[in-house]
Formats: C-alpha cells, sequence, structure tokens
C-alpha cells in the first residue's frame, strides 16, 4: 500500500500549490481521495487519469472535489475522439442534485452513494466511512487492504469520531487547517495540537498532516509534535510507503 500527494492546500490553492487529492495504490488499484482545486494538473504528471480505479470523495466542497469537472471533461473529449474509456467508480457521500446533473452525463463516472458506518468492498479494498461534523455531510475513510489500514480524516471538527477512524492505522493522514490559538472555526476543522492528539490516542503507527496554510506549516508541525512526536507534514508528490 502507497500513498502520494497531489494536493494539500487549506480551503483555496496557493500559489503552484492545490487542494485536497491523493493517490492510494492498493490491491493492485490506483484510488483517489478527493480531487480538488487544481490538483488535476498535479496528478497528470505522474499518471494518466484513465488509470484510476476508483474516486473517493470525502464531502463536496470544491477544495476536495472541484477537478471533478475538469477530470469529467477531459475523460469525455477522448471518448468522443476514439478512445476506449472504461467508467470510473465514483462513491463518497450522496452528491448534490446540481453535481449530480453535470458529473451524471457523458457516462464517465458510475456512481456508488457510500454510507456512514457501514463498510463496503470497491475495487478489492474495505471502504468505512465515518460521519464527522463540518459544514456540509461529510467523511472520514477508512480503508483496509493487503492487511494495512490506511485513514483519511477529509474536513471535520473535533469529535472523539476521528479517534474510532484512526484507530490502529498504519497511517493516518490528517487535516491540520488550524494553529491552536485560532478557534473561530474549530467546530468543523482541526487545530494541529487536536491532530495530534487524535492520533495518539488512537495508536496509530504515522501520522501525516494534511490541508494546511504553508504559510504557517512551521507552527503547525510543532504544535502537532507536542501531541504526536512523530507526526511529519505532507508534501505535494512525495510518496509514503504504509505498513
Amino acid at each position: 500500500m502507497r500513498l502520494t500527494v497531489f494536493g494539500n492546500n487549506a480551503t483555496c490553492p496557493e500559489a503552484d500549490g492545490a487542494c485536497a487529492c491523493y493517490l492510494l495504490e492498493a490491491a493492485g488499484k490506483k484510488i483517489l481521495l478527493d480531487l480538488g482545486d487544481a490538483s488535476l494538473a498535479k496528478l497528470q504528471q505522474k499518471i494518466d487519469l484513465a488509470e484510476i480505479d476508483l474516486i473517493l470523495i470525502s464531502h463536496w466542497h470544491f477544495d476536495h472535489m472541484g477537478d471533478l469537472f475538469c477530470a469529467k471533461y477531459q475523460l469525455e473529449t477522448r471518448a468522443a475522439n476514439g478512445e476506449v474509456m472504461r467508467p470510473i467508480l465514483l462513491a463518497g457521500p450522496a452528491a448534490p442534485p446540481w453535481a449530480m446533473a453535470e458529473l451524471g452525463s457523458g457516462g464517465v463516472f458510475e456512481f456508488c452513494p457510500l454510507e456512514a458506518g457501514r463498510e463496503t468492498t470497491l475495487q478489492g479494498v474495505k471502504v468505512q466511512p465515518f460521519a464527522l461534523p463540518h459544514l456540509i455531510e461529510s467523511y472520514g475513510l477508512r480503508l483496509r487492504a493487503e492487511g494495512k489500514t490506511f485513514a483519511y480524516s477529509g474536513d471535520t471538527g473535533a469529535t472523539d469520531e476521528v479517534q474510532a477512524l484512526a484507530r490502529g492505522a498504519d497511517l493516518f493522514l490528517c487535516e491540520a487547517s488550524l494553529r491552536n490559538e485560532q478557534t473561530a472555526e474549530q467546530g468543523h476543522h482541526l487545530c494541529a495540537g487536536m491532530a495530534g492528539r487524535f492520533a495518539a490516542r488512537a495508536g496509530a503507527r504515522r501520522l501525516v498532516l494534511t490541508h494546511y496554510p504553508a504559510r504557517h506549516a512551521a507552527a503547525i508541525l510543532a504544535q502537532a509534535r507536542q501531541q504526536y512526536p512523530a507526526a511529519v507534514l505532507s508534501r505535494i508528490f512525495e510518496s509514503y510507503e504504509i505498513g
């Protein structure tokens, strides 16, 4: 099992950056977790979009799914020009009607709604969504394959469900949008110290921080390490072997 980061910015892409996008290679499949704004250009530097077997969306905010529309247009155009394109399985919380109206046309995606708390097997990987507090329906995702466990927080406020999501994970990819002293958004985003605390309490073997503003990276890492000393910051194009 291997994770590669193609976007890790918080809320909106920074200069030469990209929002949430992570490639998990497991069970012989290529699985994307989120495809946020500006991430498609990064992804395509390393992989052909048509190679993706499954896309998991944590929630329907543009910094986590905005480039789905660009991906759809690319694949649709390639099919129109004679390439044989297989539909890509797209799973997550139920998509809003406006998104379904666009993404559901053209036969590019095959939709599979996820249900919080119910583990399902997709492309040979066990996927368990956890309902987490955010501004809209949002899932943390726990994936199991090859005897290894990967957990991804998506966007969330502080809740014991984050600890349940990360329990015993070989790698926990966790948002750290805020410094500890930033309290205004802690109902729907995690501060760095809380990310470290949940990872430590969950017994996660590794903690990789994501969804953070680059200008506060050093402070965020230092605060997370007060709770989880081995925490690291995710970097675009970096890969992590899991397990």
